[in-house]
């Protein structure tokens, strides 16, 4: 296996854009980064594509094209930024290789704690968009007629769906699109989140 091909076995077009700085949304979706996208429009994951200027590759590629360089300058880049230990060509000094252990032992923690993140914030917008499904169904189902209007009969599920469904698209619409900070702030409160919308329906069911 030669090294382009080890790299792109291990670092991702989706790894690199988090790296170097790009925000990616849940669905796998960034600002793409060359050219003026004011909208996320390129999708990441073990290649790219932009929807806007068409840009497409593999990891390789993306740094290339971030970074101006070759793809031999690029591979390398990748190599030392994500210490991944591959050989370049260039001899490692045993000072650079104990650094290399100790970072990728910090990445690997970091990793594994960034996938729990995700895995739970994953649970936490199925959760709610399983019940903002629900509400959805309520409002179409329960809707009154306008004979039920004039007699002010409104099934209960019917005015739940209506005051709760807003502000559930709120939360899953912050957990898409919003900016780390407030992706951790609605984080921080899922379990009471879900909590308490669960109690809501289970109270008119």
């Amino acid at each position: 296996m030669n090294m382009f091909s080890e790299i792109k076995g291990v670092v991702s077009v989706r790894d690199a854009a988090s790296f170097y700085g790009l925000k990616v949304n849940n669905n796998g979706m960034c600002v793409c980064p060359f050219h003026a996208d004011k909208n996320p429009s390129m999708k990441v994951d073990k290649r790219f594509h932009c929807f806007g200027c068409s840009a497409d590759g593999d990891v390789i590629n993306f740094v290339q094209r971030m970074f101006n360089l070759n793809a031999k300058e690029a591979a390398i880049k990748i190599i030392e930024d994500f210490h991944l230990g591959i050989v370049t060509g260039r001899k490692e000094t045993e000072s650079e290789k104990n650094e290399r252990i100790r970072t990728g032992k910090k990445k690997e923690y970091e990793k594994k704690i960034r996938e729990a993140y995700l895995l739970e914030l994953k649970k936490f917008h199925n959760r709610l968009s399983e019940i903002h499904r629900l509400l959805v169904e309520w409002e179409k189902k329960y809707s009154p007629s306008k004979e039920q209007w004039e007699m002010n009969f409104i099934d209960r599920r019917y005015s739940t769906a209506l005051y709760y469904k807003n502000r559930i698209e709120y939360i899953l619409d912050v957990l898409d699109y919003g900016e780390d900070e407030e992706i951790y702030e609605e984080y921080k409160h899922r379990k009471e989140t879900i909590d308490y919308y669960e109690r809501k329906i289970t109270e008119v069911k």
